[in-house]
Parts: structure tokens; sequence; C-alpha cells
């Protein structure tokens, strides 16, 4: 666990310069995105290595497995289709 320490004197941070004046600290220009230029070749490295891990699917297999997909998204459009159909008739019925 890490102590809690009191934080320094500012006269121990600064040194004075002479005549008893303290001296001005040059200034530094912040970027606040500067951390993301340290990211980014490692980010890019890694997106890469991890891409060429993946098993690409062929043509014919990308066509199929399309195809699975739209049959299934239709026939699942028509039985919510359906559903929503039978309840208003439903309601329709009990209520008007």
């Amino acid at each position: 666990m890490r102590e809690n320490l009191p934080r320094p004197a500012a006269a121990a941070r600064t040194p004075a310069a002479p005549g008893g004046e303290k001296a001005a600290a040059p200034r530094r220009s912040r970027n606040p995105f500067g951390f993301l230029g340290k990211l980014q070749p490692r980010f890019v490295g890694d997106v890469i290595s991890e891409l060429r891990k993946v098993t690409w699917p062929t043509f014919a297999e990308t066509r199929y497995l399309t195809f699975v997909v739209a049959v299934v998204a239709i026939a699942v459009g028509f039985l919510l289709g359906g559903v929503d159909l039978l309840f208003g008739w439903i309601i329709e019925r009990l209520f008007f």
C-alpha cells in the first residue's frame, strides 16, 4: 500500500534568485494529447498483429453465410409480423 507523505515545501522546489526574489521557472507548453503519440505505434502494431491471426472466410463461405442471414431475417420478420397481427386482432376483439 502506498504511504501518504507530506508535500515538500514550496521553497525547496524552486531555487531562489539572488536578492531574495524567486526565479521564474521556464514555461513548458503542455500538450493534453501528448500521450497519444506514445500509444499510437504500439496500438497500430497490435492491430496489425491481431489481423494476421484472423482466419478470413472464402468468397463462397461469405456468399453462403450472407444468404443464411437474409433468409433468417426474412423468416423472423414474417414471424414477428404474424404475432403483431394476431395480438392486434385479439386487442381489437376484446376492447372495440
